[in-house]
């Protein structure tokens, strides 16, 4: 059975954090889906953070940057911070070369 390229699992939100396992590539074709998914996490009831694993992406282009900083803005206008933990390899150093990573590690402001 293939893999697809792109998924998420939403684990239960615990003490006001969801947390979302982000899995395979996250580019153009998952971006929508990326956005949305913290959108809806973030509109639980008591939910004041939204954590993005990392852990099992293999590939984040410029267009899963921006879903990135796109889903920060709009979760902090919603009160929500977005935070990403076990980014690796290639992953990890696209978030550390575009400045994204330390962005995320401040306190995004919404718009």
């Amino acid at each position: 059975m293939p893999v697809p390229p792109f998924a998420i699992v939403a684990h239960p939100a615990d003490a006001g954090v969801a947390c979302l396992a982000l899995h395979g590539e996250v580019d153009h074709d998952a971006s929508d889906e990326l956005v949305g998914a913290v959108e809806r996490a973030g509109r639980e009831p008591g939910v004041r953070h939204v954590v993005l694993d990392l852990a099992a992406v293999t590939f984040l282009d410029a267009a899963g940057v921006a879903a990135l900083v796109t889903a920060a803005l709009l979760a902090a206008d919603g009160g929500v911070r977005l935070k990403t933990r076990g980014a690796r390899g290639i992953v990890r150093l696209v978030l550390e070369v575009t400045g994204v990573g330390d962005w995320l590690r401040g306190a995004p402001r919404g718009r």
